[in-house]
This record gives C-alpha cells, sequence and structure tokens, in this order.
C-alpha cells in the first residue's frame, strides 16, 4: 500500500499557506468500523492502492441505532529541520448541502519507515488491536432516516521551521467525501406499517 510521495507531494500542500516543501503527507487512508469490531474498511483518500476510494463513494445503508466510527492513517515525510509534531483526520457528518462543524480524531504515532525521515501515524494497518483514541465517536449519533454525506480530511502539524505549522490533505479545501443513508430499525419499520394497515382497515 506504498505509493510514491514525490507525485503527491504537490497535491497535498494544496489550500494551506506559504510553504518550502519541508513536511508533508502520502499513502493517505480512511477507515471505518461498524459497532466497533474488526476487521477495518480502508479507504483510499490521496493513496493509490488495491482499496476503493473514499471520494464518491456510497458507504452503505445503517440502521438507527447502529454505531460507526471512523478514523485515519497517513504517512509523513520531514526534512530542512522540519519536524511533525501531530497528525489527525476531521470529519462532519450533513444533509444536503454542506454545514456544521467538524470533529478531529488523533492519529497516534506509529513508527518510523526507516525510509529517510518517514514515519506512519494513526490507526493499525492490520485492522486490529486499535486504540479508541483513533477511531471518531459514533458518527450516526443523533441521525434520523435520510441521506448523508460524510466529509473528511487529513492534516500534520509541525514546529513551524521552513514550514506552515499546518499542512492539510484536503483536495484544495474540498475535502473528501461519501454518502450513506439511515433507515429504520426493522421492528419500527414493521410497526409503522402496522398502524398504517389498520387505519386503513378503519377508514373502510
Amino acid at each position: 500500500m506504498m505509493k510514491s510521495r514525490n507525485v503527491f507531494a504537490a497535491l497535498c500542500l494544496l489550500g494551506v499557506g506559504p510553504s518550502f516543501g519541508a513536511a508533508g503527507m502520502f499513502n493517505q487512508f480512511v477507515f471505518t468500523t461498524t459497532n466497533g469490531t474488526t476487521p477495518l474498511s480502508f479507504y483510499d483518500i490521496g493513496a493509490v492502492t488495491g482499496n476503493p476510494d473514499f471520494q464518491g463513494n456510497n458507504l452503505g445503508t445503517f440502521t438507527v441505532g447502529t454505531s460507526f466510527y471512523l478514523g485515519g492513517q497517513q504517512r509523513t515525510y520531514k526534512d530542512n529541520s522540519t519536524d511533525v509534531t501531530s497528525s489527525g483526520i476531521s470529519w462532519r457528518v450533513y444533509s444536503g448541502a454542506p454545514s456544521g462543524s467538524f470533529a478531529t480524531v488523533a492519529m497516534p504515532f506509529q513508527f518510523n519507515t526507516g525510509t529517510n525521515n518517514d514515519q506512519q501515524w494513526g490507526g493499525d494497518s492490520q485492522g486490529s488491536n486499535f486504540d479508541p483514541i483513533e477511531i471518531s465517536s459514533n458518527v450516526l449519533s443523533g441521525l434520523s432516516n435520510g441521506n448523508y454525506t460524510l466529509e473528511v480530511f487529513t492534516f500534520l502539524t509541525t514546529n513551524g521551521v521552513n514550514e506552515a505549522t499546518t499542512v492539510s490533505n484536503n483536495v484544495g479545501g474540498s475535502n473528501y467525501k461519501a454518502t450513506f443513508t439511515v433507515v429504520p430499525e426493522p421492528a419500527s419499520a414493521m410497526i409503522g406499517l402496522l398502524g398504517v394497515s389498520l387505519l386503513l382497515r378503519r377508514r373502510r
């Protein structure tokens, strides 16, 4: 699941202030989990792998009461005295036009890759043993029936030496978007249908 950082480095820096290419990210992923179980589902958001792309994807249909979480993973590079100090993924959910504030999930440091000064941050790449700090709160919390958009971007922060203090992977500010649908629980749907049926019978 590797991608040449030289190809993607310029795209990673779109939408941020002046920079000298001293730090950036590559091999970015969103991972999701339903009800906090594994294995995790990984989606590309800048990486080019066999995983499905997050952008424009339909993540599926969820019943009310289901728990759906997300997290992120990415690799970073640094040089010219720049140090990467943290990494994260931000997300929001809305129906219709973009709205609402972003919540942020930390991507903890994982390991040095052994190539130059590259590092990996985020969730477990094997889809197991992830820590609660690496996943969001329940994305579906408080949502009623309907169609929704899940919007995300990843970022890193630096020590500010020869680089902006924040570098984002956000497609020039438009971010990455996928959709999903929330439907009633089967029991609730059956009760609703039963109520309609009884009402129609009374009207006859």
